[in-house]
């Protein structure tokens, strides 16, 4: 995109003009336009202003902007045709004074890509993240697929800046891995260009992701928010509030509040000083630091590094927050570099430091770690390791070994031998250091919680409507086809809300987009090991609901490809993949199956209990013996059932119920499926009750 102007600066003078001609970042060079439809298309420039639109392909559209500059169109855009439309299109937009010119657009299919992390999990995310990345990056050169994406930042300022981007091995790492193999599938199928707007921050509840209207509507949460809410209107009373409490904190407590940077800004975390800057020093007496305990218990062997080793899940200060860890390491040869590695990377941020430099600063928490180790700052002997990791929410901490690395030696450091020190928590977008020595700690009591949790959140990604003011607002109402959904992990707490909350989302946005049937494409979240007192399998049935509840939805099922100690599966080719039958299903007419089978109905027939399915395309089939079925009396007590396949229905039984009359399938947290249709798609999980 590039600006022309075409009037002399006196004459622009002369005509008072205050106001640049723009357009939205996502009207940009290499945009994707979605075909056979009016395209909306805005800007600001001067008010009361005529704006005038010309399109290589024919159209040409004026308006005149409001007294506050803000201007849009309609552009309507032909039916795709491969000879006619193959070839790079362009847009003149004018005010008078300015031109700009878009080029290289391609007119085809538009998907708005949205959801938590594993959306936003991109191609490249960490080594071994994503099944074969390298290969499938590698050859991803493409120019009919390109993606925008929405950076998380809530000034708004960034997303001036990005652009759309074609496929090829420089470009596709950065894309999202699920939004990515679904528009690879389209384009397969369809031979159409495909563009992908991604719009995901990882962590956030399904409440997040609505505007304040649609918030005030809902007995879950009318409540909890005043009816003139607006997330960014209520920061500046929030401001003054929390002033006031962090001076009372500051003095019962001496608590100190340090601003949290936003995530992308690398060189304010390095700069950023928590009163700890001594932690770093090798000649640091850490003496008072305790020991580090890895326990084997939600995370298992993969993640005994992480700070719910130490501190329960369940306790928001505790498990989140900053962490400083150090460690000593014994090298005999000084005579070459070495590299600190961390394969999936530290969740979310870590400032790293070998005797007392800095060697890394990353805020990613999936991205590997593969810090150079000068030979100059090495010494011979006993070496010292810090690192100060900031957890934002959710589990934090080490994702795997810390390993240190000079060509083919290896060193892995145990975790055991790391020391560790707590040294800030993490609430309403501050760092808040506290210096309270572990016995202190951990018996926290219920009035210093209760004072720190007194201070309202502000900008926080869970704040209500913060998603959808400062994530969605920018690209309503971009021209799309439909949506494509991954999102509920942050939200299994409160699974039985779901379903109502969900549909009440996907609502709102058809309202923003003005369309009723505005199609909507999600993906079950996969089975996952959690906390024990976690019921992530009440939150994939939520989901379910949505199916019949809401209408012109999907649902990819990903009960056979979970990972029980990663939340986020490495199999992001199949969620794409079967989120991409739907839209191929429902939007373009292809003869095929898109769900997996879906419970319809049982029958009791005396000790047994028969099974109906929807979507079983040519049968029911299994991944070796059936498992996962539970059968219950009219107590609900659930027993493990046996399980077979006859005349494409489920017969259940279990000799410890002798009438039963409810059943149940998957229904734990971490499950592989074994019950599929002839089309090889899993079936979901479900209960009768």
């Amino acid at each position: 995109m590039k600006k022309i102007f075409i009037i002399s600066l006196l004459i622009a003078s002369c005509n008072n003009n205050n106001y640049e001609l723009n357009v939205s970042s996502l009207f940009s060079n290499q945009m994707v336009l979605q075909q056979a439809q009016s395209n909306p298309i805005w800007g600001t420039a001067s008010p009361y202003s005529k704006i005038t639109l010309k399109s290589s392909w024919g159209e040409k559209i004026s308006t005149q902007t409001d007294k506050e500059g803000h201007w849009m169109v309609l552009l309507p855009t032909p039916k795709f045709e491969k000879e006619l439309h193959s070839r790079s299109q362009k847009i003149e937009i004018t005010d008078g004074l300015e031109v700009i010119e878009i080029t290289d657009i391609l007119i085809g299919e538009v998907w708005l890509a949205s959801g938590q992390s594993n959306m936003q999990w991109k191609m490249n995310e960490c080594e071994n993240c994503v099944i074969n990345q390298e290969d499938e990056i590698k050859n991803s050169e493409n120019n009919f697929i390109r993606m925008f994406s929405v950076p998380q930042d809530f000034s708004g300022e960034t997303i001036k800046s990005v652009k759309w981007y074609a496929a090829s091995p420089n470009n596709t790492g950065k894309f999202s891995a699920t939004a990515y193999y679904f528009s690879k599938n389209l384009y397969k199928k369809l031979g159409i260009p495909i563009g992908i707007v991604n719009t995901s921050w990882g962590g956030t509840r399904v409440e997040a992701w609505m505007s304040p209207k649609k918030l005030n509507l809902l007995d879950e949460t009318k409540s909890l928010i005043p009816k003139d809410y607006s997330f960014f209107g209520s920061q500046d009373y929030i401001k003054r509030q929390n002033d006031s409490l962090k001076k009372v904190n500051k003095k019962k407590y001496g608590y100190n509040y340090f601003p949290l940077p936003e995530p992308s800004n690398e060189k304010k975390w390095e700069e950023l000083d928590l009163s700890d800057i001594t932690y770093k020093d090798p000649k640091f007496d850490d003496s008072l630091w305790e020991k580090w305990h890895p326990i084997f218990d939600t995370y298992g062997f993969k993640s005994e590094g992480k700070f719910e080793a130490a501190f329960e899940e369940s306790d928001p200060l505790l498990s989140n927050g900053t962490i400083w860890f150090r460690v000593s390491i014994n090298i005999s040869d000084t005579s070459k570099d070495y590299f600190l590695n961390i394969e999936k990377g530290i969740d979310d941020s870590d400032q790293t430091y070998f005797n007392g430099i800095l060697i890394g600063n990353t805020n990613d928490p999936t991205g590997e770690r593969n810090y150079l180790i000068p030979k100059k700052i090495i010494k011979k002997g006993e070496n010292l390791i810090s690192f100060r990791i900031t957890d934002f929410g959710g589990p934090g901490g080490f994702n795997s070994p810390v390993i240190i690395r000079s060509g083919n030696q290896k060193i892995k450091i145990p975790f055991e031998n790391f020391k560790f020190k707590h040294h800030g928590f993490i609430y309403s977008n501050n760092i808040i250091v506290h210096n309270l020595k572990p016995d202190k700690l951990k018996i926290l009591s219920k009035k210093n919680r209760s004072d720190i949790m007194s201070v309202p959140q502000l900008l926080d990604r869970n704040g209500f409507s913060a998603m959808y003011e400062s994530m969605l607002s920018p690209v309503i109402p971009f021209g799309i086809k439909g949506v494509i959904w991954y999102q509920g992990e942050s939200n299994v707490s409160n699974y039985y809300e779901y379903t109502n909350l969900f549909s009440a989302m996907i609502e709102d946005w058809r309202s923003a987009w003005s369309s009723d049937d505005l199609p909507f494409y999600f993906a079950q979240i996969a089975p996952f090991i959690y906390e024990k007192s976690a019921i992530s399998q009440g939150l994939r049935d939520a989901q379910r609901k949505t199916l019949y509840k809401t209408k012109n939805t999907g649902m990819a099922v990903l009960l056979d490809i979970g990972e029980e100690k990663d939340i986020h599966p490495e199999n992001k080719k199949d969620v794409g993949e079967r989120l991409a039958l739907h839209a191929l299903k429902n939007q373009y007419n292809f003869n095929l199956v898109a769900n997996g089978p879906l419970y319809k109905n049982h029958v009791s027939k005396g000790s047994e209990i028969e099974v109906s399915f929807d979507d079983i395309a040519n049968g029911l089939v299994s991944n070796g013996k059936l498992r996962g079925f539970e059968i219950a009396a009219k107590d609900s007590i659930f027993y493990p059932a046996l399980a077979e396949i006859v005349n494409n229905k489920i017969i259940v039984s279990s000799n410890q119920v002798m009438n039963p009359i409810h059943v149940r399938y998957g229904w734990k947290n971490w499950f592989v499926g074994t019950l599929f249709n002839s089309e090889g798609l899993p079936a979901s999980s479900f209960s009768s009750l």
